[in-house]
């Protein structure tokens, strides 16, 4: 994968961090409240059902919803068309479900083929990369946004699997070291928890690390390898 996407991608989140990060801050935030208050209810027995619902909420609306605000963001940043905050909120709110049916998909079809030992799952998730972005930037159908990642990928299939484990390397490997620090930090050898304060901050800050990987370089390459394809 052309290294020099990526680095351009990244290049342009400095030069934009700010714009982006006030739009799309209390998104966030929500995210990290939403997350910190379902750990702590799903930890007591009398409000798990209630930890359950904040988890769902979590996953069905809040992480597809910030997916499809942050892509939206940067493609008009890239456009020089910036827009009114509250249009970028109302057009996520409208697409927000087809993706997260769609990572449903992609999700489902990932796990059975690394249940068919590993690669075929690799290769699958590294194919069809590039379908939340044909979805959210076209809006179009959901078997259209995987066709059309499939197609687009083809010609490059070794790059796009390097690019994948390189992808899932960035996410995992923060996330790990970031659990380390504040376990370190604020967890004693009485306490079993992150203090809620604390866990707020750091969901909040591991969601916007993603979305930053998923809005920047890696819409760069989409937009490169749709531009060329």
């Amino acid at each position: 994968m052309p290294l020099s996407f990526i680095t351009a991608g990244f290049k342009f989140y400095k030069s934009t961090f700010l714009i982006f990060t006030l739009r799309t801050l209390p998104v966030f935030l929500l995210i990290g409240i939403f997350t910190a208050t379902g750990e702590t209810l799903l930890n007591d027995e009398k409000f798990f059902t209630w930890g359950a619902i904040f988890f769902i909420l979590t996953n069905m609306f809040l992480n597809p919803f910030i997916a499809v605000l942050s892509v939206l963001i940067v493609n008009d940043l890239l456009l020089n068309s910036l827009k009114e905050t509250i249009g970028y909120y109302l057009v996520s709110f409208q697409i927000f479900f087809k993706l997260f049916i769609l990572s449903l998909a992609l999700s489902l079809i990932t796990l059975i083929g690394l249940i068919l030992f590993i690669l075929p799952g690799v290769y699958f998730a590294s194919r069809l990369i590039l379908a939340p972005f044909f979805l959210i930037t076209e809006n179009c159908a959901i078997t259209e946004a995987l066709d059309k990642s499939w197609k687009t990928t083809g010609n490059n299939q070794i790059q796009f699997v390097y690019l994948l484990l390189l992808y899932w390397f960035v996410l995992l490997i923060p996330y790990f070291l970031v659990i380390f620090l504040i376990s370190a930090l604020f967890i004693n050898e009485g306490a079993t928890e992150i203090p809620y304060f604390i866990n707020i901050i750091m969901n909040s800050f591991l969601s916007y690390f993603q979305m930053v990987i998923l809005a920047y370089p890696l819409f760069f390459v989409f937009k490169n390898f749709k531009a060329s394809g």
